[in-house]
């Protein structure tokens, strides 16, 4: 599987073109900046843009949802199987370990509820990447001040789902926050004192932490 990123829209957002080497079908994950440099990609490389997958559907992750759906208007959306935003009638839900195809590459969904309700991360075991829009960023989780969050979920996912896969696995989150845009879990983990609790009330007490020094 290949992949590229690009960096955009409202805040640091990540968007990533994947396609599988043989077929030349590709995926988008999350349409959060502009769609320009990425038709230039797909049509450079003779792609076959046919999912755009969707890890939940907060405004900035989905915002250029529409310029991709007025290009491609059978392609296919996949995210969470209740999304909280109507995604139109091509919309497919993915339960939790349900396999995507991508022609002759396969990608997991693992539900990571938490930052919100609906989110999802997509993990290629092969390429050994996981994208975790914003269950998981470089240096810390999402933030659970909004409605629909949840501390406690997403302790669960992060510590229940993500950091059980293999250390090398390299995440690629959905916004560009840390020094680098990807990083293994291993590294991340050593990073930083969000993937280091023991229990959920040193994870609380860390996102407490967190959000006292954003106020600061």
């Amino acid at each position: 599987m290949q992949l590229k990123s690009f960096l955009g829209g409202f805040d640091k957002n990540l968007s990533y073109l994947i396609w599988c080497n043989e077929t030349k079908e590709a995926a988008i994950v999350d349409p959060a900046v502009n769609i320009t440099p990425i038709l230039e990609v797909i049509e450079s490389n003779s792609l076959k843009l046919r999912k755009i997958i969707i890890t939940h559907t907060h405004h900035d992750h989905i915002q250029y949802l529409d310029d991709f759906k007025y290009y491609y208007p059978l392609i296919k959306i996949i995210g969470h199987p209740q999304p909280l935003k109507k995604l139109g009638d091509v919309y497919q839900g993915v339960d939790h370990h349900e396999n995507i195809s991508l022609g002759k590459t396969m990608l997991t969904t693992i539900h990571a509820p938490g930052h919100y309700s609906d989110s999802i991360c997509i993990w290629n075991m092969k390429s050994k990447c996981l994208f975790t829009g914003d269950t998981m960023f470089v240096g810390r989780t999402g933030r659970t001040i909004s409605a629909n969050s949840n501390v406690k979920h997403l302790y669960n996912s992060v510590y229940s789902r993500i950091l059980t896969l293999p250390e090398d696995t390299v995440i690629y989150p959905g916004h560009h926050y840390g020094h680098v845009k990807s990083i293994t879990l291993k590294e991340n983990k050593n990073l930083s004192n969000f993937f280091q609790c023991n229990s959920l009330d040193e994870f609380r007490d860390v996102m407490s932490s967190f959000e006292k020094s954003r106020r600061g």
